[in-house]
């Protein structure tokens, strides 16, 4: 009877074996092929891709019409394109007159989800804008990103 057990326990012991390849051939086969895509990374780190500043904006939050140049009386837009992802990003804008007077400075918490995501800043006044060179600086997380000179003529 021993004689019988062994061979019999042998047959079990190949056929555990070669189940345990084929479970490990399919295993190697879908690491091949990646991730499920609900389960892929995320896009990149999200960046400032461009700015934009002008006197009106779209339904996309983007400038219609991009321009340097502005009468006393304008409300200015800027709106600041990202691309990638990120939870709880924080853009910023900073605007200066001549370089050294802050005109305004606001910011918004963003959480884009990959792509393209368009932000919009402004700054008006209910008085005339004084003549003169003035910047809006840009900043994602804290770090300048992109800055834009413009005038009021």
């Amino acid at each position: 009877m021993k004689t019988m057990r062994i061979p019999a326990l042998a047959g079990v012991l190949v056929l555990a074996m070669a189940c345990g390849k084929k479970d490990n051939a399919a295993m190697s086969d879908t690491v091949a092929m990646g991730a499920p895509v609900d389960q892929m990374p995320a896009a990149g780190p999200v960046r400032v891709s461009d700015v934009m500043i002008g006197k009106a904006i779209g339904s996309d939050m983007r400038v219609t019409n991009t321009m340097d140049d502005f009468a006393v009386r304008d409300t200015i837009y800027a709106s600041v394109v990202t691309e990638g992802a990120a939870t709880g990003a924080k853009l910023s804008t900073k605007w200066t007159f001549n370089d050294k007077q802050v005109v305004d400075e606001s910011s918004q918490n963003i959480s884009p989800t990959g792509g393209t995501t368009v932000t919009q800043f402004h700054i008006k006044k209910a008085s005339a804008w004084p003549k003169g060179k003035y910047k809006v600086e840009v900043m994602l997380d804290g770090v300048s990103a992109q800055t834009k000179d413009f005038e009021v003529k």
